[in-house]
């Protein structure tokens, strides 16, 4: 296996590894900011797994935690997807994923490096009236998007599909 393989097949095992973690919060209904702490390094990790085989260099992977909203740009014209997908045409694909986009980007800003000071699964952070919060008292009403909209729960089985057939659908 070549360096990027090796490095491909770590952050798979990881991301892989963080979805039954996740999956686990998910049946015991943790804390939104356990739950959203694991999606967030989930989808973090399957999308460097995507992006090392491509032209993204490792240093750029690996120094930074944005890596989700430029996956799903990619998949939105992947025709090896569509097809797995059963999509008819291209046009179809790419609207459903950038349907996705808003979601993914606020799922990648949950990262406290990408967060700005503010509301993130990890770290308790000031609010703009001076108070400090605790990621376990904050609702995050990201999840009840994730878990009741049909952009949430379509974006949820996406990730368990592409994590379950990423050999198949990516390599």
């Amino acid at each position: 296996m070549t360096a990027g393989q090796n490095w491909q097949a770590a952050f798979l095992r990881q991301a892989r590894s963080d979805w039954e973690a996740y999956q686990k919060t998910t049946e015991l209904e943790w804390p939104n900011c356990q739950r959203l702490h694991y999606l967030q390094m989930v989808t973090e990790k399957l999308s460097k797994a995507f992006l090392v085989a491509g032209d993204t260099k490792l240093e750029n992977l690996t120094g930074s935690h944005a890596a989700f909203v430029k996956f799903i740009r990619i998949l939105s014209g992947n025709r090896n997807l569509q097809r797995a997908l059963s999509m008819k045409k291209p046009s179809q694909q790419k609207a459903k994923f950038k349907a996705l986009l808003q979601l993914a980007r606020e799922i990648e800003l949950l990262a406290p490096a990408l967060a700005q000071g503010g509301p993130n699964p990890e770290y308790p952070w000031e609010d703009p009236s001076g108070n400090i919060l605790a990621p376990a008292d904050h609702s995050f009403p990201l999840m009840q998007r994730l878990q009741k909209t049909p952009q949430g729960i379509q974006l949820l089985k996406y990730i368990e599909i592409f994590l379950k057939r990423f050999e198949e659908l990516f390599m």
